[in-house]
């Protein structure tokens, strides 16, 4: 059982992102201890871990502190056993990807096709790839979706201030495909299940009150009461301004971290420069809250 005083929270120095020293996730966390990361994470939007040695079942206890666990939609890319844990890797067996090979390799908030977008995501690395001098690859790049919206002119905070606009997750996977390529299949039941829906296009953060800009290019169809060229047009600047180097944190992958990331605070790209070099990660999704 860890207690409060032994917890370390030490900014990244970038716009997002703290890590968490004097905490081992195969022990429980007393209530003070999990208040202090919770608050913590809430505020940097970004956390983790190093050197974690955890169980399936204690990733997945870890992430039911923060709310209801997510069944991703791609069950074939599931933990055999634990649905709860998705799979996101490149190794082959059988001819086919254990995983999602694809995942995250355009920038994205997760599942924000959904009517409610998950809290956050929590990823153990079990299998990092290296080049040729040892140096890590496949590093994941955040961006503060918050940090984002307050830098916005006013006058367009003002101009689009309860507006919507539309999530397609069939529109997010046609411009991936389109950008670096899919390995995953386009199902009936994916289009079945994830019919567009529309969200405010400065989402406020359920706990924190925090303004965070929540359109993506590619992903975002329309803004409503706006021309189509005009909002596509409008979509791809503001997205452009979100993913500035001044809004970024990038995470160097290390074997045994734990890292979650909150899905209203900020967006992410996993960098795919490490070709046939296998990469294994173990993802576990929190459900979240209609957006406002």
């Amino acid at each position: 059982m860890h207690t409060a005083t032994r917890i370390e929270i030490v900014p990244t120095g970038a716009a997002l992102g703290a890590e968490v020293r004097g905490v081992d996730l195969a022990l429980d966390l007393d209530a003070a201890s999990f208040g202090r990361v919770e608050e913590a994470f809430n505020r940097h939007g970004v956390l983790f871990f190093r050197d974690q040695h955890i169980t399936e079942a204690r990733q997945i206890a870890f992430a039911r502190r923060f709310g209801e666990v997510e069944i991703n939609v791609n069950t074939q890319a599931c933990l055999p056993g634990r649905p709860e844990i998705l799979l996101v890797s490149n190794i082959m067996r059988d001819g086919r990807y254990i995983g999602l090979a694809d995942a995250g390799t355009t920038w994205h908030t997760d599942m924000s096709s959904y009517e409610r977008p998950p809290r956050c995501s929590i990823l153990y690395a079990k299998e990092i790839p290296h080049d040729i001098h040892g140096a890590p690859l496949g590093a994941t790049i955040f961006a503060s979706a918050a940090a984002a919206y307050d830098a916005l002119d006013p006058s367009l905070q003002e101009r689009l201030a309860g507006k919507r606009a539309v999530h397609s997750y069939i529109a997010k996977m046609m411009a991936r495909q389109k950008a670096v390529g899919l390995t995953r299949e386009i199902t009936a039941e994916h289009r079945e299940k994830l019919r567009p829906v529309s969200h405010p296009v400065f989402r406020t953060h359920p706990i924190t009150g925090r303004k965070c800009l929540y359109v993506t290019e590619g992903e975002c169809t329309a803004i409503d009461g706006l021309p189509e060229a005009e909002a596509l047009s409008l979509i791809a600047s503001l997205h452009q301004h979100l993913i500035s180097l001044q809004f970024q944190y990038r995470h160097p992958w290390q074997v045994g971290d734990v890292l979650m990331w909150d899905n209203c605070l900020c967006q992410h790209l996993a960098i795919q420069d490490y070709g046939s070099r296998q990469r294994l990660m173990h993802r576990v999704t929190v459900n979240g809250s209609v957006p406002f």
